[in-house]
């Protein structure tokens, strides 16, 4: 019976979701195909309102004013910056288009906005359009680096033929876990279910052709009971 669940998000993050997949009555393995390199937190900045694409930024915001407006790409992460301390948080749909719709619905544009956020594995900026979209400084919070290979917990599931679903928060996620998945794996995929929080990485998951259902939302919820 395929009951494992891969978890491919780095820290932090990845714990959370692994006891949240547990929960939810299946056997989950913790996979991630990269880790983050924080860069040091930023002195508190005086701006109109601080913008983060990822929970991966939220630490390099510890050292701000928590009365200051801060705008989250989604709930998860406003919740994590609730939990920081912030007073005034309000979270977007869930994508960066949704949270450029949000900063325009409040009439925030500019340089008074500061956006943190990330630097892919290939150097390539995150949120630089969203930044250019919006006219706002944007700073650099973190940096991925991919790992060396899948974790063996997670080729040992794949080959035993146990997993029924793979969870995907962004779209280098799935770049690295395709190319980290060994070749004589990749007919395992056609049993799995690729749970994409957005459109955007589901376009990635479906590029492969491998995959034998995506599904786009909410990964948890999608995801259901075990």
């Amino acid at each position: 019976m395929r009951q494992t669940v891969l978890v491919t998000r780095p820290e932090p993050g990845l714990s959370e979701t692994v006891g949240a997949v547990q929960a939810q009555g299946w056997r989950a393995v913790a996979s991630p195909v990269m880790t983050i390199r924080q860069e040091p937190p930023m002195a508190d900045r005086s701006c109109h309102a601080l913008l983060v694409t990822s929970g991966q930024a939220l630490p390099f915001l510890v050292h701000q004013d928590r009365d200051r407006l801060l705008l989250t790409v989604g709930h998860r992460t406003a919740e994590r910056a609730v939990a920081m301390g912030f007073r005034r948080v309000e979270a977007a749909s869930g994508t960066q288009a949704g949270l450029e719709t949000l900063c325009r619905q409040k009439g925030l544009s500019g340089s008074g906005l500061v956006l943190a956020c990330g630097r892919g594995r290939h150097g390539q900026p995150y949120g630089a359009d969203l930044a250019a979209n919006l006219g706002a400084q944007r700073v650099e919070a973190y940096r991925v680096q991919p790992v060396r290979q899948l974790a063996a917990a997670a080729r040992t599931a794949l080959a035993s033929k146990e997993v029924s679903a793979v969870l995907f928060y962004s779209s280098e996620t799935v770049s690295l876990f395709m190319e980290l998945c060994p070749p004589d794996l990749y007919r395992q995929l056609g049993h799995c279910r690729a749970i994409c929080l957005s459109q955007a990485i589901a376009g990635r998951v479906r590029e492969s052709g491998l995959w034998g259902q995506v599904e786009v939302g909410p990964p948890l919820r999608l995801l259901g009971r075990g």
